[in-house]
């Protein structure tokens, strides 16, 4: 049996975007990875709102406003 150590991804450019655990480790962070996976959820609520925008008279009325003042 082999065991891995942390191994850390970088971009291009140096930045680290990602990291190989150990099966162990893996499991004790796996409840936070987990919780982070449901974020996106808000994402696709806020696309829905952008969606929604031109058809709400409020948003559209402040829209032209701002547009006006700039």
């Amino acid at each position: 049996m082999t065991t891995i150590q942390r191994q850390f991804i970088t971009d291009t450019k140096g930045y680290p975007i990602g990291v190989i655990l150990p099966l162990e480790e893996y499991k004790w962070v796996e409840p936070m990875l987990k919780q982070r996976i449901q974020i996106p959820d808000s994402h696709t609520d806020k696309l829905k709102q952008m969606e929604q925008a031109p058809f709400d008279a409020r948003f559209m009325a402040d829209l032209q406003e701002v547009m006006s003042d700039f």
